[in-house]
């Protein structure tokens, strides 16, 4: 059943269960893409979203301007009325919609299983190629000889069946589409502030994203893995769901056994204090070896933590653990000229993910307070001095 929200599109949303599956389907098709991934899902714990894109499917007489931020901000909509772990599954175009989405969420978005990616910068196809992409807009027949041509392992009843998702999107939406997936974002970064899991899934005879364009977009992930699944074309997920449902069953796993934190992580790589809020509750509370007494609320935490990441020379997590309701991850840095400084930080979340206690513990003791002093000095005038090593300490 359609369930009534906030969310600035409308979803489906059937089973339950601590991990959320979001489905973002690709050009030309619909949430109906999924329906044979999401039948072998079934009876996973897990809860399951699918909706369609604005300008196709049911929303397919949407006429409005089409971009992959508007899409971002939809999905990202729907991120904020549902509850638990958000595992984003996306194909082809709705993969670029996807990284968008884990980044604008870092709180909530814990992995990516990114089925024939097409890369965040776009594919850039030369003008001859995409000239006959655009002149699919209300041809049937010439739609179904392109996705005969990507697939590799359908039915005749099934690919009429695909095709049909795609047959009523106006001209001026394939139009808009088509140049979503082969221009991308031309201010994209190399790489990517999401810090999460990410699997890249392509069918080993797509001839669309072959191995060299699937690298393209593992390039930009911290932590990925590439699978390629044989005797299958770029609706790899409608070819051959199983392989598909298998692949999502595992990431699950890794999900609930590591640590994640993928928001902490990714907002360091930010070092920006709207990176850290959107990570946190509004009360959290931030104790650590470098502060005097706890800071209290999103505002202070996130200055604080946004001068402490721009303080950081380098800083890598080494190790990380899971426990109820907790995350530990050890790590190891450099400040002040090369200065080395481990750690460890406790993070403790609330029932809707967000992080409601930080806990950071550093060595060694020099450090610490030079630390200390220094976070005091950046952040005169924004969080109260109390908190605050008063003067600087002096190494041997």
């Amino acid at each position: 059943m359609t369930k009534e929200t906030t969310a600035r599109i409308p979803f489906k949303s059937t089973g339950a269960g601590p991990v959320t599956l979001l489905f973002i389907h690709g050009f030309l098709d619909s949430a109906e893409v999924w329906n044979p991934l999401v039948d072998l899902l079934s009876g996973a714990a897990v809860s399951i979203i699918t909706t369609d894109l604005p300008g196709m499917g049911g929303l397919k007489d949407d006429q409005s301007k089409i971009t992959l931020e508007r899409y971002r901000d939809d999905i990202a909509s729907i991120i904020d009325v549902v509850s638990g772990d958000v595992v984003v599954v996306a194909q082809s175009m709705g993969s670029q919609i996807a990284e968008l989405v884990a980044v604008a969420r870092p709180a909530r978005v814990r992995a990516l299983l990114l089925v024939t990616p097409v890369p965040l910068s776009g594919v850039n196809a030369p003008a001859e190629v995409v000239s006959d992409f655009y002149a699919l807009g209300g041809n049937k027949d010439a739609q179904r000889n392109v996705r005969a041509y990507l697939s590799r392992n359908l039915t005749s009843e099934k690919l009429d069946a695909l095709n049909k998702l795609g047959e009523d999107v106006s001209a001026n939406n394939v139009s808009s589409l088509v140049d979503l997936w082969n221009d991308g974002l031309s201010t994209t970064e190399p790489t990517s502030t999401f810090a999460g899991p990410v699997l890249i899934v392509r069918g080993e005879s797509d001839p669309f994203i072959d191995a060299k364009m699937a690298d393209r977009v593992a390039a930009r992930f911290q932590s990925q893995r590439q699978v390629s699944v044989p005797g299958a074309g770029h609706w790899l997920h409608y070819e051959k769901p199983q392989a598909v449902a298998d692949l999502i069953q595992d990431l699950i796993k890794v999900v609930g056994s590591s640590s994640g934190a993928s928001d902490w992580k990714g907002a360091f790589a930010q070092k920006s204090s709207s990176a850290f809020a959107d990570a946190f509750d509004q009360n959290v509370a931030l104790e650590a070896a470098t502060l005097y007494k706890p800071v209290v609320g999103r505002d202070d935490v996130k200055n604080v933590m946004e001068a402490a990441s721009q303080i950081y020379e380098s800083l890598e997590f080494t190790e990380q653990s899971t426990g109820p309701g907790r995350q530990y991850l050890e790590w190891r840095a450099t400040a002040f000229g090369g200065v080395p400084i481990s750690g460890v930080t406790v993070i403790t979340r609330n029932q809707d993910g967000r992080i409601a206690n930080i806990a950071i513990h550093h060595r060694p003791l020099a450090a610490a307070l030079k630390f200390s002093n220094e976070l005091g000095l950046r952040l005169r005038g924004k969080v109260s001095e109390e908190h605050f090593a008063a003067s600087p300490v002096i190494t041997a």
